[in-house]
């Protein structure tokens, strides 16, 4: 088939890699002059495993090319079905912008012949029916396919997901969305745009919730000294549960889960509907970075002024460069603000990049320097090199009494254990206490 996809960002350019390497001809549709130049030049903008390299295969095997201008390249050569991928970000009050899908549903009305149109992106229930009242015409080959992608594992969830959900109001685009993603053996299920609206809207806010159920308990195991590894790996043991989404941390900080949340949360609002989890959900996580702060406070002393903290790592995961919900965003500017000096580091981050998120904070260029003469160290993202770090040479360049605040349990035990320093990671207190217990999975990635 003849595949565009408008909207190259990380769903999109997943998509582009995936379909293409499934063997139909993809032309992704991309606005942003740097995101367009870096894809014509063979460059993923997105980081996600593998997708480079897959990025280049499609390219070398002439299934895979990239345009700004949808109508020259269906009037050259039809498409037979185009997916919409753009973003739905945030208003001010929370409520989702719909405005790029807007444009990208009247620029497909106008494409002739008519291809079928496959809307992807996140928007509230009910949306397809108002934004299609403009374009009738393409009600019957219209369908809303929300995508179910964990960062870190996005292409996997593309050609073999869990399920496969389809909104329509025809049954016409069936044989299309069939031939298009091939072979599928998960279960379909097929119902209204808007209920399929709703279908992705409660998988992110039931992911969401599960997080903050984890953080929650994490608060309830850390005054009496309980084991929060243990009895998250106990619950998430029972095969109704499941390991994924109860690791204790900062939150959820990624692309998704803060926006859809908020989104969904506006819209029941405007409906008068009250939603009690949903509002706790976002609750504890919006004050879940304080806890680092609180941690600090107790270790430290009421006032951390003159305290030397370092950051380590500021992406919410190593697998993804999308930085808009990381916690670091809200905790290294109270840092900044209270202590004595704050250092970050982040193997992906340059010290450019690392001056524009935190004015004020010092960019270091490896875990020695960042660390060295500090009274905390902060552990906010996962990566190997903190994991892996030699701890007894870095605790001893700390000053004393030194203190490393986990903000992801993720440390290992024998790098910690009989060195001069306090742990204390979420939900524990134990010095050398850490990451998923054995026998446990490590939660999957966030949607």
């Amino acid at each position: 088939m003849r595949v565009a996809i408008i909207g190259q960002g990380y769903v999109g350019v997943t998509g582009a890699v995936a379909l293409a390497r499934q063997g139909h001809q993809v032309t992704g549709i991309e606005r942003e002059p740097a995101r367009l130049a870096a894809l014509e030049a063979g460059r993923t903008p997105v980081s996600e495993p593998g997708l480079q390299d897959e990025l280049s295969l499609a390219r070398e095997t002439g299934r895979l090319s990239f345009s700004s201008d949808l109508a020259h390249s269906h009037l050259r050569q039809p498409y037979d079905v185009v997916l919409i991928t753009v973003g739905t970000p945030p208003g001010e009050t929370g409520a989702a912008d719909l405005s790029q899908v807007t444009s990208a549903l009247a620029e497909v009305a106008a494409l002739l012949p008519p291809p079928a149109v496959v809307l992807k992106s996140t928007v509230p229930p009910g949306s397809s029916a108002r934004l299609l009242q403009a374009h009738p015409q393409l009600r019957d080959r219209y369908a809303y396919n929300p995508e179910f992608l964990n960062q870190g594992s996005a292409l996997d969830d593309w050609t073999a997901p869990a399920r496969t959900v389809v909104g329509l109001w025809s049954r016409d685009p069936l044989p299309v969305l069939h031939e298009l993603y091939g072979a599928l053996t998960c279960p379909w299920v097929v119902t209204t745009p808007d209920t399929a609206e709703m279908i992705k809207y409660a998988s992110n806010t039931f992911l969401a919730m599960k997080i903050s159920f984890a953080n929650e308990c994490a608060r309830l195991c850390a005054a009496p000294d309980l084991d929060i590894d243990k009895v998250m790996q106990g619950v998430g043991l029972d095969p109704r549960i499941g390991h994924a989404f109860l690791q204790p941390g900062l939150g959820f900080g990624d692309s998704c889960l803060p926006k859809d949340t908020a989104a969904l949360a506006h819209w029941a609002a405007g409906r008068g509907v009250d939603t009690p989890l949903l509002d706790a959900t976002i609750a504890v996580n919006r004050a879940q970075p304080g806890l680092v702060r609180d941690v600090l406070r107790e270790e430290l002393g009421e006032q951390l002024a003159g305290c030397d903290i370092a950051v380590l790592g500021v992406r919410y995961e190593p697998w993804s460069d999308d930085l808009r919900a990381a916690p670091s965003r809200v905790l290294i500017p109270r840092l900044v603000a209270e202590a004595g000096a704050v250092r970050v580091w982040d193997p992906a981050v340059g010290a450019e990049q690392m001056r524009q998120l935190f004015p004020g904070a010092r960019p270091c260029t490896d875990l020695k320097s960042a660390v060295r003469g500090a009274r905390a160290a902060v552990v906010l993202t996962e990566w190997p090199e903190a994991i892996e770090a030699d701890w007894s040479l870095l605790a001893a360049g700390m000053a004393p009494p030194a203190v490393v605040v986990d903000g992801k349990n993720c440390l290992l035990p024998e790098r910690l254990a009989g060195l001069p320093l306090t742990y204390r990671g979420i939900g524990n207190r134990l010095p050398g206490r850490v990451g998923a217990p054995a026998g446990a999975p490590r939660p999957a990635p966030s949607a």
